[in-house]
């Protein structure tokens, strides 16, 4: 007799080779409602990014819970050293840098680093011309060192003027995605639980899979409809009008250089000896950053049919019934307004299909590719360290370069 676990990795198999996914890196993620356009379309597209996976083939999506990745990103960045000590607000004032950093704030595009010390030397010739050198200076000298430039980056460019986080963004965004999405392919593939395959040690977590519901959303899979549901056979019809697999990066306020430089060295620079965030807590085996969502795997134009052929008493009936608003298994695909369909029904001997459906054009996340942190920035951690070594052995004092902005 089968067990939820059985057939959740026994799907977990079946799904990747319907898909032409990879047990390397595919993480199923639950529930999968559609995405509808509208004001808070980015910032739900981007939560998946945001969120760091656990470590299970299957993951139980929650937007704001768990790791983030912003969140302990900045927490991290306050964990590091720079190789030298550059004070901007020190050196042009506090009033200054609060006038400089409205002004950033206010525009429509935010600048990078790259372009601070021209951007700086613009703007204070005009409204503070006694630090327009030092300033200008001082960042020139911050782009040598990608710690100071990574922290130089969340303070001006995300944090407002009361000194809180300003919101995580990715470089594509909803609108984006959705247009790349209804130019993909379709894809097609049946599942019977009578022939799967539920042996999964040969994937990325060696058979770690947890956190999954039962038959329905929030449902247990040890409840007795749960169980009865598993070791019957289950037999499923997926259709996807498109599918879609989505790269997508962080935006400006993530440095590539700062986050390898510091996966690059477990002791010592650039970590601060005074902070209690280390690399063990951070990288290590019990670390908040493992491993991160480097792809999305999204559908829509969804429809799957799923059968089981067990036989449900009529008072099982209604509790399924009255649970389908949370959507079924696999997916969870419950949502408001017209963009999907989730229902159960039932013939006289009590057997179940459950149909599923979403609109084209509408966006579901089904899953995501998993990297480790030593691949999601093992490209940066060779150059990032070698520049931090030529920043030390710079001269203390401000840079020649800036001598031309006076």
């Amino acid at each position: 007799m089968s067990t939820f676990l059985d057939l959740q990795n026994g799907w977990y198999n079946g799904f990747i080779q319907g898909m032409g996914l990879n047990a390397n890196s595919f993480q199923i993620i639950q529930p999968a409602p559609p995405i509808a356009s509208g004001t808070a379309a980015n910032q739900t597209f981007w939560a998946y990014y945001n969120n760091i996976p656990p470590f299970s083939l299957t993951q139980q999506f929650q937007a704001s819970g768990g790791n983030q990745f912003y969140s302990d990103y900045r927490a991290l960045m306050s964990a590091l050293v720079p190789s030298r000590n550059i004070d901007v607000q020190a050196d042009i004032g506090a009033d200054n840098f609060k006038k400089w950093q409205k002004y950033i704030l206010n525009l429509a595009t935010p600048p990078t680093m790259n372009q601070m010390p021209t951007l700086f030397r613009n703007w204070a010739m005009i409204y503070a011309p006694q630090v327009a050198n030092i300033g200008s200076s001082d960042y020139a000298a911050i782009l040598l060192d990608p710690i100071a430039t990574a922290q130089n980056e969340l303070t001006l460019i995300y944090t407002d003027m009361n000194g809180q986080p300003l919101g995580f963004n990715f470089t594509l965004n909803y609108d984006q995605m959705v247009n790349d999405l209804l130019n993909s392919p379709n894809r097609s593939f049946t599942f019977d639980s009578q022939t799967m395959n539920s042996n999964v040690s040969t994937s990325w977590t060696k058979g770690g899979n947890s956190g999954f519901f039962g038959l329905w959303g929030g449902s247990t899979t040890t409840s007795s409809i749960s169980q009865q549901f598993a070791s019957s056979r289950i037999r499923i019809t997926a259709t996807f009008e498109n599918v879609l697999t989505y790269a997508n990066t962080p935006g400006q306020w993530y440095n590539s250089g700062a986050m390898g430089l510091a996966f690059a060295n477990k002791t010592g620079n650039p970590w601060s000896p005074q902070s209690s965030i280390n690399w063990d807590n951070t990288f290590g085996t019990n670390g908040n950053m493992q491993r991160f969502a480097a792809n999305l795997i999204i559908a829509s134009g969804m429809n799957v049919t799923v059968i089981s052929d067990a036989t449900y008493s009529t008072l099982d009936q209604q509790t399924i019934t009255s649970s389908g608003h949370s959507g079924f298994w696999p997916f969870y695909s419950s949502g408001s307004g017209s963009s999907s369909t989730n229902t159960a029904t039932f013939n006289e001997q009590g057997q179940m299909t459950i149909s599923m459906s979403s609109i084209k054009g509408v966006p579901i996340i089904l899953g995501a590719n998993v990297l480790p942190v030593s691949q999601f920035v093992g490209h940066s951690a060779a150059p990032a360290a070698a520049m931090f070594a030529a920043s030390k052995s710079f001269k203390a004092e401000k840079p020649a370069m800036a001598e031309g902005y006076a």
